[in-house]
């Protein structure tokens, strides 16, 4: 597929801690999408977007913002045949899961390489909401043609998906305190064990916290030098997962925070009521928003 183009600066500066951790994140074998090993939920949003696709028309120009490895894109092209879709990332993703998805890394929201009503139909799954809310819509806007659709999940603040990230975060947090780093760069092995044992009673059930339990006491006795150097290598492995972690933790949307979140996108977009896909047991997995361009007034 080709799309005419145009020459644009980026929108967005000062993000490149947060493109380095996801593309980083991307990077890993086997990450097909956010939410990997949660099958159960996987199952509902993978229903989702069949269905979805099933409404496009034949021939649809599909944009799917902040695409990850292109899982949506593989879902709707397995649901459709006749449809195109470009996926396009910040991050640089190293794959794509559909070899008929066109996939650009290294593509902000903010400043799409797009010619004025170049797609008819733009998705997002747990992309959209990382963006410049008002500059992402109306790039997106400017992008789709008049009659085009949009359908997005966009995380909900009381999903299962953000409570285990707010675990994860809050562990992390823990880990890299001021408090464990003195403790251990020190070489004081008994205060370090009592932060230890509490750290392990506050997180019983986080990876990190059991791994570190088992290989740092063995490792305090080494030479001043060693603990600071085997520190800051802790901090460097850990920091891009907490970068992401603090990113999922401040742009999740709540119910409270809904109404003005949606602004930018209702100033532009006639949007169907707000509702939220769930898992079986009724937790909420993410707000799904759709709707079409708002015309302009003649």
């Amino acid at each position: 597929m080709e799309f005419a183009t145009r020459k644009i600066e980026p929108a967005s500066r000062g993000f490149g801690r947060a493109k380095d951790a996801w593309t980083a994140f991307w990077q890993e074998p086997g990450q097909s999408h956010c939410v990997a090993g949660a099958s159960q939920v996987w199952q509902i949003l993978s229903s989702h977007w069949s269905s979805f696709a099933v409404s496009l028309r034949p021939g649809t120009r599909v944009l799917d913002l902040g695409c990850g490895a292109g899982a949506v894109a593989s879902l709707v092209l397995d649901a459709r045949e006749d449809v195109d879709v470009t996926g396009i990332d910040f991050a640089r993703i190293p794959l794509t899961l559909h070899p008929r998805v066109e996939l650009l890394s290294d593509t902000a929201m903010e400043s799409l390489p797009f010619a004025e009503e170049s797609f008819g139909a733009a998705v997002s799954q747990f992309g959209f909401e990382y963006s410049q809310l008002d500059q992402a819509v109306r790039e997106m806007a400017r992008v789709l043609t008049r009659d085009a659709s949009i359908a997005m999940l966009v995380h909900h603040a009381d999903s299962s998906i953000v409570a285990a990230n707010r675990a994860r975060l809050d562990a992390l947090v823990a880990v890299l305190s001021p408090a464990m780093c003195t403790g251990f760069c020190s070489g004081d092995a008994a205060a370090f064990h009592a932060q230890m044992s509490a750290l392990v009673a506050r997180h019983p059930h986080d990876s990190l916290v059991s791994q570190l339990s088992k290989c740092l006491p063995a490792r305090i006795s080494r030479a001043p030098r060693e603990r600071v150097a085997i520190w800051k290598a802790i901090e460097e492995a850990v920091a891009p997962e907490r970068c992401l972690a603090e990113s999922l933790n401040s742009c999740c949307v709540s119910p409270e925070e809904l109404n003005d979140w949606l602004v930018p996108l209702r100033a532009t977009f006639d949007l169907h009521p707000v509702s939220v896909l769930r898992e079986p047991n009724g937790g909420a997995i993410a707000w799904k928003i759709e709707g079409k361009p708002r015309l302009a007034s003649s």
